[in-house]
């Protein structure tokens, strides 16, 4: 018996923006979002955010942050909508931001980053098992040795990635993904970040960086990137959680829990059971464009 295969249909690029009309009659709000891919775990958080304030059924992906900037710029309907960008190395660097009022940058390196949270991975980690009680999950997964090692492994890595996209953005930086950190591990052991990968990737961006705007250059705008991060409630908001932190959870998650995760259901299923704190301002501006009834029931 073949699975079934639930593809999405393809949209031309010029016909991504109109997919919204589509769902009008479902939905309160229009959202726009950059990935494709990204619909199903978005739309589960953003449903669970605004609870039963908005019908939310779908968000519509434009391909890109570029794409979703000029469609918030050009966007003239009177009809609720609201364009979500992540804040990317933009945001980390302290670089210059959309400030149109229909567009709201996620306060994080990216969406994912909400994902981060030790209560999903609990709970994720029971399900697979389903012999193991929370309390034990728990102490298996030891979440604070992961926040920390992530944290100072990670952290000092995008303040350099971070120096390097304001002064030299065509360096490469996150595109080289989490792989070439990982430390060379035994067949069947999961895989673990290695501290001097890491060092030796934060001295290549460095040394390129020197290379080309010289020292004092780099030693200024790295220190007040540091400053700016250093002042975030939570640092690791500055990591990519796309790219570096939802797979350090998929390791973690197969090491505490004995079992390998798919990508696609495992991030599906932190959006289902992630914490919603960091994620209150978005609530509020969904509420600012659905208009002052909505903001005034809700708060009732």
């Amino acid at each position: 018996m073949t699975a079934i295969e639930n593809t999405p249909p393809v949209f031309p690029e010029r016909a991504l923006a109109s997919k919204a009309v589509l769902f009008r009659p479902l939905q309160d709000i229009d959202i726009y979002v950059e990935d494709e891919g990204s619909e199903v775990f978005y739309t589960e958080l953003l449903k669970r955010l605004i609870g039963r304030d908005a019908r939310i059924a779908t968000v519509v992906p434009l391909r890109g942050r570029d794409n979703v900037i000029k469609r918030a710029e050009e966007y003239s309907d009177s009809r609720p909508a609201l364009f979500l960008i992540d804040g990317d190395l933009h945001w980390v660097a302290g670089l210059a931001l959309p400030t149109l009022p229909h567009i709201y940058v996620h306060p994080c390196y990216c969406v994912e980053n909400y994902l981060f949270c030790e209560d999903a991975m609990i709970q994720i980690i029971v399900e697979n098992q389903g012999t193991i009680k929370d309390s034990d999950v728990k102490i298996a997964l030891d979440w604070k040795t992961v926040r920390d090692r992530v944290e100072t492994l990670l952290v000092p890595l995008f303040i350099e990635f971070a120096a390097a996209f304001a002064l030299c953005p065509d360096i490469k930086t996150v595109s080289r993904g989490i792989g070439c950190l990982l430390r060379d591990s035994r067949k069947g052991s999961p895989p673990e970040i290695d501290e001097l990968k890491v060092s030796a990737v934060r001295q290549e961006v460095k040394d390129e960086v020197i290379a080309r705007v010289g020292t004092d250059a780099y030693d200024l705008k790295r220190s007040l990137i540091a400053g700016q991060i250093k002042a975030l409630k939570d640092p690791i908001d500055a990591i990519s959680g796309k790219d570096f932190l939802v797979p350090v959870q998929m390791f973690e998650a197969g090491r505490a829990g004995g079992q390998k995760v798919q990508r696609k259901s495992f991030v599906f299923r932190l959006a289902r059971h992630c914490r919603l704190d960091k994620m209150q301002a978005l609530r509020q501006k969904l509420l600012e464009i659905l208009g002052p009834n909505k903001a005034m029931e809700a708060s009732a």
